[in-house]
This record gives C-alpha cells, sequence and structure tokens, in this order.
C-alpha cells in the first residue's frame, strides 16, 4: 500500500513541471523562459538572399539578435533585433512578430509557430536608404518549436490486496486541453483511471 501511495505521488509531482490545479487534474506547465533557452542553445540564427535593383544584384545577409518569445494571456509574441548588410550599407531593425501555439493531440505535442515577423530591406541609393521590400522571417522557421505533451504519462500500477490478492490499476490522461496565459502556455487534462481486474473478455460456449 505505501509503494502504491508513493509512486502514484511521483507521477503528479514530476519535477515541477506537473501541478495542481483546481478542478483539473493534471497540467503541464510551458514556461517563457523555456522557449527562449531554446533559442539560445540553437545559437546564432542568419540568412543571406539576392536582391536586384536598378539593374544591379547582388546579395543581403540579415542575423538575429536576441530573437525571445513573449507570452501573454491569449496570445505569443515574437521579437527579435535584425542586423542587415547590403553591400557596404548596414543597419540594425527591432521586429515584433506574431506566433501561434496549439496542441496536437495525435502527436501529442504543444506546438510554437512563428507566424509573421518582418522586416524592410532597404539599399543605399545616391546617399539615402531605399526600401525595397518587407522580409518575412516567419518563412525560415518553417518547422515550429515542439514539446512533449502529457499523454505519454500512461501508467500501470499492481496494487496489494489485504486478502493476498492483486489490482491492476491504469491511470492516463484524457481531454487535453491548451490555454495560454502570462508567461504560460497550460496544457491541461483529466485523469481516468481503469480497473484492469474488471476489464475481462467473455468466453463464448457453442453448445
Amino acid at each position: 500500500m505505501k509503494s502504491f501511495l508513493i509512486t502514484l505521488f511521483t507521477l503528479f509531482n514530476l519535477s515541477g513541471s506537473l501541478i495542481r490545479a483546481q478542478n483539473q487534474d493534471l497540467v503541464v506547465t510551458l514556461h517563457e523562459s523555456v522557449l527562449n533557452k531554446m533559442f539560445k542553445a540553437i545559437g546564432q540564427i542568419k540568412g543571406t538572399s539576392a536582391y536586384s535593383f536598378m539593374f544591379v544584384e547582388g546579395t543581403y545577409t540579415w542575423t538575429l539578435v536576441n530573437p525571445h518569445f513573449k507570452i501573454h494571456p491569449g496570445r505569443v509574441d515574437f521579437e527579435t533585433d535584425v542586423i542587415v548588410s547590403v553591400a557596404k550599407y548596414n543597419y540594425r531593425i527591432h521586429v515584433s512578430g506574431d506566433a501561434e501555439t496549439c496542441y496536437d493531440q495525435d502527436a501529442n505535442l504543444i506546438l510554437v509557430e512563428i507566424t509573421k515577423a518582418n522586416f524592410p530591406l532597404n539599399v543605399m541609393f545616391f546617399g539615402k536608404p531605399k526600401h525595397l521590400w518587407d522580409v518575412e522571417l516567419a518563412g525560415y522557421f518553417e518547422t515550429p518549436f515542439f514539446f512533449e505533451g502529457p499523454l505519454s504519462i500512461g501508467t500501470e500500477f499492481i496494487f496489494p490486496m489485504p486478502d493476498n490478492t492483486t489490482r491492476t490499476v491504469y491511470t492516463h490522461p484524457v481531454n487535453c486541453g491548451v490555454k495560454i496565459v502570462e508567461k504560460q502556455i497550460i496544457v491541461s487534462a483529466e485523469m481516468e483511471f481503469i480497473n484492469r481486474d474488471v476489464i475481462k473478455t467473455p468466453i463464448l460456449i457453442n453448445k
């Protein structure tokens, strides 16, 4: 009995990531800081593309500086500075963009995807900056950030009874939903407990 309760308690207190909440059996919390640690782990993000203006062709290079997400109630923002180099012309600009998050129950993944984040591409023309077009950074982040959801926490327990028999109980999350609050993405679920000893396949007897 004691070992069963200890194991069950551990299940609902995994590394502080799984927490109790009112009217919710299980909550997986993805903090804003986790997303931004991912950016730091990736390292420098840059790209090079071609441009053409007034019969002049060349390439420009952009480099992200401190890209990060900001999570607010109901939305996720993406922000970064961008250093752009076009020939001998260099400039730095701040970009405020949008991101979306969802929970893919089939894949059991919490997804965060940059959907909009553009900066103006400028070239120097007769000593003055000339705007050519906007560069959409979201197109360079086709693969979203993803983190494992709660559906992998299915666990089976063998519960000893006083009469020296055992009961087998299986527990797993169901009915998952996602909510965005300040600095957090929350995926909640109900926990379903099933007594596997009472689920038996009936024996058919042919007469």
